[in-house]
């Protein structure tokens, strides 16, 4: 059943096509007139306005592959499934079809179009929720799934897991139902309760196939019905390609293998350190070839922020830093035929790659010296003051302290480092002359 992932894009894009989707191409990972955003997140963010009626669509079915940024589990990221950049393979309906016509599309493209093995398929609908109490449970969904489905393979799930949005503080949103293969119990936790809801390998979400777009959040946390009811469809391109290439894991798969390949030649996967740079080399790379600079504004934070934390586990797997630029020139080739504007920044994507490991290599040398005097003396927690003491003198995040002390068990006290960080800014001020 293996197939590339250039055939998976084509398929996809090709399915909704023949459906009278429009093909859109890629946003801009820089939000557009959008202050709730630092980065594009979903693929329906570049739409948002289409959904709340602000602009019209050029066409009520639309269809991309939208590259995307999420840092809000960045912990996570080096398991083997979670990421910060990625691909959203979408479809949307504006005002067209809804939830029916959404579960039997993406019914029809797993059995005929992709030949998923549905025995192991699990949907996920909205069952209702205190947080939403004007929402009712989403009984459309529900139906729709059991005319291909046994009702013990629909699970109804609180608004954590089935109430997706808004794609920032405000905006559009709505119940949504998402569909998982089982990947069998050797996967799994091994309690009895194991479910799509479990935080085991076990059940791998793979597609949002319609989060129903039938509110809008605003400012105060409130509910109000859209004038249009919308589908926002989703698909992680990576995940669909563990399952069609027969994959343990998205880092075995043609999207990042050969990233992997520039770190771990003929190396095995279990180092979490390969997996968290081949990540971040390859969202570093994105990013930067759409204008966001390491810096410390806030967009321009993020890219800073996974350079560094590539640059501390480059240090942890004794990798040379100088891979980061072969790994960006991996990116480049197997990501430019979908995405010109790599090859057209490829030269400031190695010189703001270069810079930063450089500046901050001396940095993390320091950091690092001063943490292995700190160690002793914690036995369970690092105390806020010798973490800001890392920041304040050495320049070394506060994120990064976290990490480390991680791999020795130790916490940090945040709340502690918070406290020595206001009175830092206090003394400032007044140095100043209470200027602010």
């Amino acid at each position: 059943m293996s197939i590339t992932s250039k055939e998976i894009r084509k398929k996809f894009l090709d399915y909704f096509s023949e459906h009278s989707h429009l093909i859109l191409e890629s946003a801009s990972l820089v939000p557009i007139n959008d202050p709730t955003l630092l980065v594009v997140n979903s693929g329906m963010a570049p739409l948002k306005s289409y959904f709340t009626g602000e602009q019209r669509p050029p066409q009520q079915r639309l269809c991309n592959i939208q590259k995307c940024v999420r840092t809000n589990d960045i912990e996570s990221v080096g398991d083997r499934h979670h990421l910060t950049f990625f691909e959203m393979m979408g479809n949307w309906s504006i005002g067209d079809y809804f939830k029916e016509e959404a579960v039997d599309f993406a019914w029809d493209l797993l059995k005929n179009g992709f030949g998923f093995d549905l025995s192991q398929m699990y949907a996920t609908v909205f069952g209702g929720d205190k947080k939403f109490p004007a929402v009712p449970p989403d009984e459309e969904s529900k139906v729709a799934w059991e005319k291909y489905l046994p009702k013990d393979r629909i699970i109804s799930l609180g608004a954590k897991f089935n109430f997706w949005g808004p794609a920032g503080d405000t905006g559009p949103c709505g119940p949504c139902t998402e569909i998982f293969i089982d990947r069998g119990k050797n996967y799994g936790c091994g309690k009895d309760s194991c479910d799509p809801s479990c935080n085991c390998e076990r059940f791998l979400e793979i597609w949002n196939a319609g989060v129903f777009m039938e509110y809008y959040l605003d400012e105060n946390g409130n509910l109000r019905e859209l004038p249009l009811k919308s589908v926002d469809a989703g698909a992680g391109l990576d995940r669909f390609a563990v399952i069609l290439q027969g994959v343990d894991s998205i880092y075995e798969t043609d999207l990042l293998s050969p990233i992997v390949e520039v770190f771990a030649p003929k190396d095995n996967l279990e180092s979490k350190s390969v997996r968290i740079m081949t990540d971040h080399l390859r969202c570093a790379t994105f990013m930067i070839a759409d204008g966001i600079y390491p810096a410390n504004t806030k967009r321009e934070y993020i890219v800073r922020r996974i350079i560094r934390r590539a640059l501390l586990h480059a240090r942890l797997a004794e990798k040379d830093p100088e891979s980061f630029i072969r790994a960006t020139k991996v990116v480049v080739e197997l990501f430019s035929p979908y995405y010109p504007e790599l090859i057209r920044s490829q030269g400031i994507v190695e010189m703001a790659i270069r810079r930063e490991t450089a500046t901050f290599g001396k940095t993390l040398n320091r950091g690092l010296k001063e943490l292995e005097k700190v160690f002793p003396k914690s036995q369970e927690v690092i105390s806020g003051a010798d973490a800001f003491k890392l920041y304040e003198i050495y320049g070394f995040p506060l994120e990064l302290t976290k990490e480390i002390a991680a791999e020795k068990s130790l916490k940090v006290d945040e709340e502690g480092y918070k406290n020595q960080l206001e009175k830092h800014k206090e003394r400032s001020r007044q140095a100043k002359g209470g200027v602010q």
